[in-house]
């Protein structure tokens, strides 16, 4: 029998939801993380087109993620489960504001802290032009939980109800929000 390559192993495997990716799941529940990293690059200057390849990562920002990625893992942040806010603290830069918002979350992505960057795990996103420094500055908050929210979810907990029992009772509350409580996580 013939060995598989990498990339048919990983054409013929399941793909991971966000929330299953090991670069999060193995991370402990916080309510709040505080991250740093340098300048990204211009939203206009993360990707070029390659002819047949298509849109492909350009080699700085390729460069910029792994060094924010492991400058960032260095200090082992913890995840948010659930919906959060999300706080960008911009050193002085010219430029748009919106274009350095983007790389800051994919690289929060690719660290593990949030499952994804859809509006199901990221609820408001605001940027605050600091007026010095030179690093950017993350700040991610889980979505407050209703404290009698929480006292139920513990009942139910308890009683032994599973995460997704409890999270599908009507509360209006994600899997993610549901583990969070279960934790102690608070914003």
């Amino acid at each position: 029998m013939e060995a598989l390559s990498a990339s048919a192993l990983r054409r013929n495997s399941r793909r991971l939801k966000p929330h299953e990716r090991p670069c999060y799941t193995q991370r402990p529940i916080v309510g709040t993380v505080t991250i740093e990293f340098p300048m990204p690059p211009s939203a206009n200057k993360l990707y070029a087109n390659r002819g047949a390849q298509g849109r492909i990562k350009t080699t700085a920002y390729r460069a910029w993620r792994n060094g924010a990625v492991l400058l960032a893992g260095l200090k082992r942040p913890g995840r948010i489960a659930g919906p959060c806010d999300v706080v960008v603290h911009l050193p002085p830069f010219n430029g748009d504001t919106d274009n350095r918002i983007k790389p800051c979350i994919d690289a929060v992505k690719e660290l593990g802290v949030i499952a994804d960057d859809s509006k199901a795990y990221v609820r408001n996103v605001s940027a605050i032009r600091e007026p010095a420094g030179t690093q950017v500055r993350i700040v991610l908050s889980m979505v407050p939980i209703d404290e009698m929210d929480r006292a139920e979810v513990e009942v139910r907990a308890k009683e032994g109800q599973s995460v997704a029992y409890i999270a599908a009772c009507g509360m209006g509350l994600t899997e993610g929000q549901v583990q969070a409580v279960l934790a102690g996580a608070r914003p």
